[in-house]
């Protein structure tokens, strides 16, 4: 459990650094700073060109490292020591670690990664509908369940469930 919360950090971190790099760079380019995280604040197109190079960052760390690098394991994951398995304990396959990172992580458990509130604001930018607030209020409440879950015993969080997954030690 240790292991799977330090991983998890890193790859916050990491993945958080690897989504903010391209809106940056936008946010460089039109302001002069990098501090202007907030894409919702670009001039049109702008926002969403910054938050799709974002997201695209996003998916290489979080979906294709796992998937085609090293299978099952994020940066985090593997500096930990620690693997995403099918749910028999078998190498998770392809369409199972799409499920679990993408629509897991990204999507469902909305507060886990940065890689959320970019879409959350995508989303706004394209639609004119104030999401950010509610679906990352939403992303709170699944993930605080999908860690009870984990902490009491049950040993697979939510993405877990979804992608026919659980994570293991290995050597």
């Amino acid at each position: 459990l240790g292991r799977r919360f330090g991983a998890y950090l890193v790859d916050w971190y990491l993945g958080a650094l690897a989504t903010a790099l391209p809106v940056s760079v936008v946010s460089m380019k039109l302001f002069g700073t990098v501090q202007n995280q907030n894409i919702m604040t670009f001039q049109p197109p702008f926002g969403l060109i910054a938050g799709a190079l974002g997201l695209f960052a996003a998916l290489i760390y979080y979906v294709a490292v796992p998937v085609l690098l090293w299978r099952g394991q994020t940066p985090g994951k593997r500096w930990l020591k620690i693997k995403i398995v099918s749910g028999d304990g078998q190498e998770a396959g392809i369409g199972q670690l799409i499920i679990r990172q993408l629509l897991g992580i990204i999507v469902v458990e909305g507060s886990l990664v940065s890689a959320s509130t970019i879409w959350h604001q995508m989303v706004s930018i394209a639609t004119g509908i104030e999401v950010v607030r509610p679906l990352m209020y939403a992303g709170m409440a699944v993930s605080l369940v999908s860690a009870v879950l984990v902490l009491m015993g049950r040993r697979r969080a939510i993405h877990d469930m979804l992608g026919g997954t659980m994570v293991v030690s290995c050597k």
